[in-house]
């Protein structure tokens, strides 16, 4: 008998929820505390970008996993270089749901 088991990706979704959410609150928080000045303010902007593309990864990752790993990967990337010290949290989480949704069989 040839039977197919669908795995679950609850990690890989988990993951990179907790990733998305906490890359916004660090956007969020550099986009407060930038007083507006205009560099930090956009790379405030860039991180709340790039932390909904990631929960968007995130969500994709049940259909397709390997192109939602990618996704999560370009929004950790994305989010590590948007805000650096404020995006480690969120960048680590989606780089990781990202990497496991590649490697997972």
């Amino acid at each position: 008998m040839d039977l197919e088991v669908e795995r679950s990706r609850t990690l890989e979704v988990v993951l990179g929820v907790l990733g998305g959410v906490f890359g916004l609150l660090g956007g969020v928080f550099a986009l407060i505390f930038s007083a507006f000045e205009s560099s930090i303010f956009g790379l405030g902007v860039s991180a709340v970008l790039a932390s909904i593309v990631g929960l968007v990864g995130a969500v994709y990752v049940t259909q397709n996993p390997k192109i939602g790993g990618i996704i999560l990967i370009i929004s950790a990337i994305w989010l590590l270089i948007s805000i650096s010290a404020f995006g480690v949290i969120g960048a680590a989480l989606l780089g990781i749901a990202g990497l496991a949704a590649l490697i997972r069989k």
